[in-house]
């Protein structure tokens, strides 16, 4: 057997520790170190986390004992950590969204030399839910795909300090979670946004904090999403077709209660239950083994970052805003 695969981690936000690293050790990993701007944060969340230990920044892209680097940083510093543990020779999987317009994940991307690897984490793609859906979609269980629904939606009502509140840091609803209805849509239809009509509501502080947006596709299709952050945690989907449709609890992340759903006409078809394994675990296994070289990458960010910059472009500069709410 190889040795675990080591990854070392950037930044101590709640996603690294409730979903990164328990689908790390199911895939066998380790994750040796932690980097925080707080020495005494690092220590305390590497020891509350079962990571070896923590330092810098700095001395987790250097690191001998890393061989792949999670970026889990505030917005602002995706592309420019993300960048550093490249030059360092490390795999990088960086969050959401890679990079916070088109012109900085092109300067992101071209740097990216032809051995290097790096992803933006829309684990989804790598989630056996969504090779079911293409399937379905592919062998025409819904006739011609012509439309998809899709919200996520989280309530962080009454938080204050909070990172998705901040402009500066690249917060608001359409980064944190408006990018998935648009990244699935991408994903499914094959193409990318040609139109967006666009509103939001803004903070106090200066993001959205919802927003909804009809995006046109090529060939009369188009996304017709909203997501935000002060309502209950919803992510259905309805993934549309002449003569049917697919209902899906949760396209993002999905748990083992969640399913997809066929209907065609009004009346149901078929149940599937969502595989095993969370989106982060199939990822993970994916990028271990691209490392080993027993796999060819996939959905890699020179194939999409860009294109998936591009659209957030183009629906935020479609927005129209409203009074604060």
């Amino acid at each position: 057997m190889p040795d675990p695969m080591r990854w070392g981690v950037l930044g101590t936000a709640n996603i690294a520790a409730k979903a990164f690293l328990p689908a790390l050790r199911e895939a066998g990993g380790v994750a040796t170190v932690v980097g925080s701007r707080s020495e005494n944060r690092g220590q305390t969340w590497a020891a509350e986390n079962g990571v070896t230990r923590a330092g810098t920044y700095e001395s987790v892209v250097a690191a001998d004992d890393v061989d792949a680097v999670y970026v889990a940083l505030p917005n602002d510093q995706h592309s420019v950590w993300a960048a550093a543990a490249l030059a360092a020779g490390k795999a990088v999987l960086c969050e959401k969204p890679i990079a916070l317009n088109a012109a900085q994940a092109e300067h992101l991307v071209a740097a990216v030399g032809p051995d290097d690897l790096l992803w933006e984490s829309f684990v989804f793609a790598f989630h056996p839910q969504t090779t079911l859906l293409e399937r379905l979609v592919a062998e025409g269980r819904i006739g011609d795909l012509t439309e998809i629904v899709s919200e996520f939606h989280f309530d962080i009502t009454g938080a204050t300090g909070n990172i998705r509140l901040s402009r500066e840091l690249g917060g608001g609803a359409l980064y944190d979670v408006g990018c998935y209805p648009l990244r699935l849509a991408r994903h499914l239809f094959g193409s990318e946004p040609v139109h967006a009509a666009t509103a939001l509501t803004p903070s106090p502080g200066g993001v959205e904090l919802d927003m909804a947006a009809v995006v046109d596709f090529p060939q009369s299709r188009r996304l017709i999403m909203s997501a935000g952050m002060r309502r209950p945690m919803s992510t259905f989907t309805r993934i549309v077709g002449t003569t049917g449709e697919l209902r899906v609890t949760n396209p993002f992340h999905p748990t083992a209660r969640d399913t997809v759903e066929l209907w065609v006409g009004r009346e149901h078809v078929e149940t599937w239950p969502a595989a095993s394994g969370s989106a982060f675990r199939h990822a993970i296994d994916h990028i271990n083994a691209v490392i080993l070289g027993q796999a060819t990458a996939q959905h890699t960010a020179v194939q999409d970052a860009v294109q998936q910059a591009r659209s957030l472009d183009l629906v935020r500069a479609a927005a129209t805003t409203g009074e604060a709410r």
